[in-house]
């Protein structure tokens, strides 16, 4: 994950599936971690939403704010 992103952002944004899935999948051990409760169990609610909410997230990023031209 230490890859530069930016690419697959562009991407994703535009719609391109494979970009999104690729990101989804480069983020989803972060995501099962924050889904597991403290009895070490997931919470798959909190895994759904979760994964919703990066989905939204990388939609609604703006990439200009954060890079350097």
């Amino acid at each position: 994950m230490t890859k530069n992103l930016v690419p697959l952002i562009k991407k994703a944004k535009t719609g391109d599936e494979v970009a999104m899935n690729t990101l989804f999948e480069s983020f989803k051990p972060l995501l099962i971690k924050n889904s597991v409760d403290s009895s070490k169990r997931m919470n798959k609610d909190c895994y759904q939403e979760l994964s919703l909410q990066f989905i939204l997230a990388v939609q609604a990023f703006d990439l200009d704010k954060y890079l350097d031209d």
